[in-house]
């Protein structure tokens, strides 16, 4: 029975048409360790004129010596304006293997992704299907590989490619080497879809030594090559001379990268350390197929980027039963280049214009980051907790024709202390203030200093009673925005924007099974025009903001149904000196129904509709329904 089971699974996967297997750079696709359960997942949303849908399911069946498994996923996005646009994706694969034993097993996998966009851009309709053989061999224990090799045929563009499909994965788990625990992975993969290619290595490694009970020192290494062939329309004199109605374009990105991690804990009483360095080193090489020397044009040449970023990071931890805090230093160089290929028999001003350009891309910068995080516990029933953020950037670019240097500070300080009054309350209160200074150096750019400061201060409450629990918070908050030389262009660039925000969450149970629930806020924003030297702000525009959602559930088991109303407005107003004038007035209201279906963390199924009568300017436009339902089902 199990060999007429594994036979048959062999025939489905071989003349399967929409198979896929996702897989991105670092992720094993032959080797990976499958889902801990069967997924069913499920998300709908729609809302105003837009709706999507994510849905798709995992299933894995171990019926040794046969394991099959199945992935799917489908999604769609539509868009409805002036025109309506749809935009759907889907996902299927496929996979059976056979174990001989515990060291091998061979299967068979088929995979397919398809596209379909109807907006007019670039590559609205693209497939992508193949099959392949492969076995798994545990090469030494904790080691393992993959080989695989198969068939794949493309669809882009309206061409039509097949080719062979080949490559070997390995895998190194927790494998012990003297005092060296090491973790590895690889892919190697070709898709020789003539005449494009696409080309996957990856190379990854980390290495844990523990020096002593006190001492670790965490090394990682990484290498990532990803080469994908596209193609494009080429242009009337391109195709005319190679006979093509489409080009190709090649896009090899390549990235190595290393890290060292060195955590030492207990340097001193209640002190650890962490100290962390690396590299990283990212290219992208371009590079068009077809190239005629009869287009003289600065479009005709391939580039390549270069990038690399240095970084440095050490953070100093203080813990005590009452007391934790935390000080991190972070320092990060980066440097891009954008560089032009020559290309031989094209006029040389095509290339220096080419060649300038991307130069007028080139550009590197420093980050510096300082943080200060601490917790204290003054007493069982008082709480203080504060950071500080301080981070400074430095922008350069090297050409002349670029005049976005600038520099950039940030500092961010949060401050909140809480108290139980009771066992059933807890009263908070936070303070946060923002300030941020850019400045650009050239004359042409410096009209956009600006410096911003951002205030808040909120307090409120949560109690929590046998049949009554309320979380309420009330918040102002006032941003302003200076500009440095205001005084150059328009007075009133600077700008003011202040904030009430007052928000309610309560649940009252009536009786074992039901209760009344009730979520809202209220938002009054004020916008203005803003003298900083003499603090004086002009009003200019007025928002009142009120949403709630007022409910009754009835609760059974794992189980909620509730019932009630959904009421939204959004009122603006103008301002005739200090007097406010109505602009617009939008006001959403209708009934409003949910289903909660929660067993643990096997199903989980939300279902939320609801139904508006929307009033625009005191006329009704238009009915509308709105529906949201998510579902994870996992067996």
């Amino acid at each position: 029975m199990i060999k007429k089971l594994f036979v048959s699974s062999i025939l489905i996967f071989l003349f399967a048409v929409n198979g896929y297997a996702q897989s991105s750079v670092d992720s094993l696709e032959y080797l990976q360790i499958g889902p801990a359960a069967n997924i069913l997942f499920s998300n709908y949303d729609k809302q105003l004129n837009t709706t999507y849908l994510n849905t798709g399911f995992n299933l894995k069946g171990d019926f040794s010596p046969v394991v099959l498994q199945v992935n799917e996923n489908f999604r769609s996005s539509i868009f409805r304006t002036s025109t309506t646009s749809i935009r759907d994706e889907q996902y299927l694969s496929l996979s059976g293997k056979y174990k001989f034993n515990r060291k091998i097993n061979l299967g068979i996998a088929a995979s397919s992704s398809i596209l379909s966009d109807d907006r007019n851009i670039q590559l609205n309709q693209t497939k992508i299907n193949y099959v392949t053989l492969f076995s798994g061999i545990e090469v030494l224990r904790n080691v393992y590989i993959s080989p695989f090799g198969g068939y794949s045929n493309n669809e882009q563009l309206g061409e039509f490619d097949n080719g062979p499909v080949y490559g070997i994965e390995g895998v190194m788990r927790n494998f012990l080497f003297t005092n060296f625990i090491i973790n590895s992975q690889f892919r190697y993969r070709n898709e020789d879809i003539f005449p494009r290619r696409n080309l996957l290595r990856f190379f990854n490694i980390s290495v844990t030594n523990p020096f002593n009970p006190s001492v670790t020192n965490y090394i990682e290494g990484r290498y990532s090559s990803s080469r994908k062939d596209f193609y494009f329309p080429a242009d009337s004199i391109t195709s005319g001379e190679f006979d093509i109605v489409n080009n190709i374009e090649s896009r090899t990105e390549s990235i190595f990268s290393a890290y060292d991690r060195i955590v030492s804990d207990n340097i001193f009483t209640n002190f650890s350390l962490e100290l962390m360095g690396g590299l990283n080193w990212r290219t992208i090489d371009r590079n068009k197929r077809y190239k005629t020397t009869e287009l003289q044009s600065p479009k005709i040449f391939d580039t390549k980027i270069e990038e690399l970023i240095l970084s440095f990071q050490s953070t100093l931890y203080y813990r005590t039963v009452s007391f934790d805090a935390s000080l991190g230093l972070t320092f990060a160089e980066r440097d891009e280049k954008n560089i032009t290929k020559p290309f031989e028999g094209v006029d040389q001003i095509f290339f220096e214009q080419r060649s300038e350009q991307e130069s007028r891309k080139n550009n590197n910068s420093t980050r510096t980051t300082l943080a200060l995080r601490g917790r204290y516990k003054i007493s069982e029933t008082d709480k203080f907790i504060f950071s500080l953020y301080q981070s400074k950037l430095r922008y350069d670019a090297p050409s002349e024709d670029n005049d976005d240097d600038r520099d950039e500070l940030l500092s961010i300080v949060r401050l909140r202390y809480s108290k139980y009054l009771s066992p059933f309350f807890e009263a908070f209160i936070n303070a946060e203030g923002t300030y941020s200074h850019v400045v650009y150096l050239f004359a042409s750019r410096s009209s956009n200093n600006n410096v911003n400061r951002v205030l808040s201060l909120s307090l409120g409450g949560y109690y929590r009673g046998k049949n009554v629990s309320s979380l309420n918070r009330f918040e102002v908050s006032a941003n302003y925005t200076v500009y440095d030389f205001e005084d150059l262009a328009s007075s009133l660039r600077s700008f003011a924007f202040r904030q009430l925000t007052a928000t309610d969450s309560s649940r009252v149970n009536l009786s074992r099974r039901f209760a009344f629930v009730i979520t809202g806020y209220v938002k009054l924003s004020e916008q203005g025009d803003l003298n900083w030297g003499d603090f004086a702000e002009r009003p200019t525009r007025f928002f009142q903001e009120i949403f709630t959602d007022p409910k009754l559930l009835l609760t059974y088991n794992d189980a909620y149904f509730a019932i009630g109303a959904r009421y939204f407005s959004l009122n603006t107003f103008n301002y005739e000196g200090q007097t406010r004038i109505p602009d617009t007035r939008y006001l959403s209201i209708g009934p409003l129904a949910e289903l909660l279906y929660n067993v643990y963390s096997n199903l989980y199924l939300k279902i939320t509709g609801w139904y508006e009568f929307i009033t625009i300017n005191n006329t009704q436009t238009r009915e509308q329904s709105n529906l949201i339902m998510a579902l994870n089902w996992s067996f």
